[in-house]
């Protein structure tokens, strides 16, 4: 038979129970502990239970006769439209090159969200982009940014709905300093800290196309699905529609990844008054997890410059531009030297007006300059609109949804670190 032993948090010693106290107490440094408490801290890690059904639904004999696929040749692209298109370019590489084929055993999308926004209203966005970008390299602002492709494509999405719990244990500290005599003394108290609770998820977007990057499509979100409407083939007429090749069990990862995290940030918002807070296991489940397949409008635009291709990516239903731009390196030195640089020798200024320049406030000059410096780098990075994830899913936490089940926080121990103050000598006279 299997025994159970339990370990000092603080020390390591094996812990007895204390018939007096109900608690495990240590006999080597004289702590004690709630049995329940010792048990959840060494709960295991999950984080393996989000789960979705996945949909099965395919295009019945009527429609796939009202559509067409094709195959791109150049780039693999599988595409499909109305059954009126004869001819038609690859919405992601521009190739006229493409061949008709039957739509079959594909993914039913449910929904579709038309295009609100028209061609010329991308077309000026694409053209305004270029306008007040301080970090913008000089090759689009020294030629003229002519479009190379525009592309009216359909993106495939996959939207994850669930009910999601969650329960994260973390170790917390809270730490407070004073002096006693010659000595400062450090005292840390160390607690277990454990939050459990639910909130409801609809309508997370996973693009399901291997030719657009995430960070494209993320960039783009949210779309209001509340103007979407049921699927027709019909619904296609002058445009693209991009096929589903990635599934959404592969999409699953990416779903399961923006729900934990928003999860893991609701439960870390419960949790205050300690100077720092670290996860320390965490599990998640699911239930009702859903997948629905839709389709979203998106402008694909594409522009070269010194024989690289630049892709701008434009919300059919928003107006929302992302692109994958870079900030020229030199331009990123210059602006964050040069604002450094000023907020510096102003503030050295303003001390030696004072009669207070010193070691230690030209050390402080220096991280107010640089703070100042990231700040402004950071602003003027953002004008790019360059593609970035989106990390979390807070856009689709069903209001009011979040319950915190669990809310505990047991001090275990307290820890002290001692630091001699050093006496400054006066200079005798």
């Amino acid at each position: 038979m299997s025994t159970i032993a339990y370990q000092c948090p603080c020390c390591g010693a094996p812990l007895a129970y204390g018939a007096e106290s109900g608690k495990l107490e240590c006999g080597a440094c004289g702590n004690s502990y709630e049995l329940d408490a010792l048990e959840a801290m060494n709960e295991p890690q999950q984080t393996d239970g989000i789960r979705f059904d996945m949909p099965t639904e395919t295009f019945d004999e009527s429609e796939a006769a009202q559509m067409r696929a094709y195959i791109c040749q150049g780039c693999g692209a599988d595409l499909m439209t109305e059954e009126t298109t004869t001819a038609t370019e690859c919405p992601y590489c521009g190739s006229p090159s493409v061949l008709p084929e039957r739509i079959d055993s594909a993914v039913k999308p449910e929904l579709v969200i038309p295009f609100t926004v028209t061609k010329e209203q991308a077309q000026s966005q694409f053209e305004n982009y270029f306008k007040g970008k301080r970090l913008l390299p000089n090759v689009f602002l020294n030629t003229r940014n002519r479009i190379a492709e525009m592309r009216k494509l359909y993106v495939p999405y996959w939207l994850f709905d669930c009910r999601a719990g969650g329960r994260i244990v973390f170790n917390a500290e809270k730490k407070h300093t004073r002096r006693e005599g010659e000595w400062e003394v450090t005292y840390t108290e160390h607690y277990f800290v454990s939050r459990a609770g639910m909130m409801d998820f609809e309508a997370i977007p996973v693009d399901g196309s291997v030719k657009l990057d995430n960070k494209i499509t993320e960039s783009l979100e949210p779309y209001d699905l509340s103007a979407a409407v049921p699927f027709v083939p019909a619904v296609l007429a002058g445009a693209m529609a991009d096929h589903a090749d990635v599934d959404s069990s592969d999409c699953e990862e990416r779903a399961r990844q923006r729900v934990e995290n928003s999860m893991e940030q609701a439960l870390r918002n419960t949790v205050s008054g300690y100077t720092s807070v670290v996860p320390r296991s965490r599990s998640f489940h699911t239930e009702e997890g859903k997948v629905t397949p839709v389709l979203m409008p998106v402008w694909l635009i594409t522009t070269e410059k010194d024989g690289k291709t630049y892709t701008f990516a434009i919300n059919g239903q928003t107006g929302k531009l992302t692109c994958d731009v870079p900030a020229d390196t030199k331009k990123s030195w210059l602006y964050g030297g040069g604002v450094f640089a000023l907020v510096f020798a102003l503030m050295c200024a303003v001390f030696y007006f004072m009669g207070n320049l010193a070691s230690g406030t030209l050390v402080g000059a220096a991280v107010v300059a640089l703070f100042a410096a990231v700040l402004v780098y950071g602003a003027l990075v953002s004008q790019l609109k360059q593609a970035a994830s989106v990390l979390g899913a807070g856009n689709y936490v069903v209001k009011d949804s979040f319950q915190l089940f669990t809310r505990r926080d047991h001090y275990l121990h307290t820890t002290q670190t001692r630091r001699k103050i050093e006496q400054k000598q006066e200079n005798k006279a």
